[in-house]
C-alpha cells in the first residue's frame, strides 16, 4: 500500500469555494484515472498565526506500478487543472507514504 498525500494551504475565505470544487469536480476527475484504491480528503486541525487553512488529500495506490501510472499519465493534466482553477492562491505539495 502506497499514499500519495497533496497538503493544499489556504485562505479561510477560500475553503468553501475549494472544498466544493474538490468534491465535485477534482476528486471525480482523479476517480476516473482508475489508478488508486481510496481517497480521503481532509481539514487539518492547525493552529496558525495568519489564520490560514490546511487540507489534505490522500490517494491510496495498491502498489508502485500504479502509482507510477498515476503519475507519469495522469498528474502533469491533473495539476494543471488545478492550477488553471486556483492558480497562485493555494500552496500545495506532495509527500509519499510507503509501507514496508
Amino acid at each position: 500500500m502506497i499514499i500519495y498525500n497533496t497538503s493544499y494551504l489556504l485562505d479561510n475565505l477560500l475553503e468553501e469555494n475549494f472544498c466544493d470544487w474538490m468534491k465535485s469536480k477534482f476528486i471525480p476527475l482523479l476517480q476516473e484515472t482508475g489508478t488508486f484504491n481510496k481517497h480521503y480528503f481532509c481539514k487539518l486541525m492547525l493552529v496558525k498565526e495568519d489564520g490560514g487553512l490546511t487540507y489534505s488529500l490522500q490517494l491510496v495506490f495498491k502498489d508502485r506500478d500504479h502509482l507510477e501510472k498515476y503519475i507519469n499519465s495522469f498528474e502533469p493534466r491533473i495539476k494543471a487543472v488545478f492550477q488553471a482553477k486556483f492558480q497562485n492562491q493555494i500552496i500545495r505539495f506532495t509527500s509519499l507514504l510507503q509501507e514496508v
